[in-house]
């Protein structure tokens, strides 16, 4: 398993060492796991990538996984309708 762990700032300076990060571990081709304990600030071109992630990792038949996503990283998706297409919308319960 591959361990993505987020900054606790991802906005528009951050996305593209994020992009980086998430093309790397895609190159791994083990499972992936984000870890979004620490973010207190995500921006919604950071959500993007996210869904992009998941999208390139069903295409290379990877699972990804969510870590203690943070209530932020949460609302972030759920104010843009993007919840259930990343996998978390069954984390905001929890």
């Amino acid at each position: 398993m591959h361990l993505i762990k987020c900054q606790a700032e991802l906005d528009i300076a951050t996305v593209g060492a994020l992009r980086q990060q998430l093309l790397d571990a895609l190159q791994t081709s083990e499972p992936l796991e984000i870890d979004g304990q620490d973010v207190q600030k995500i921006h919604a071109a950071a959500l993007q990538l996210f869904l992009g992630l998941m999208s390139e990792a069903r295409l290379r038949g990877l699972s990804v996984n969510w870590r203690n996503p943070s209530p932020a990283m949460v609302e972030g998706a759920r104010l843009l309708g993007l919840s259930d297409r990343l996998g978390l919308a069954t984390t905001a319960a929890r």
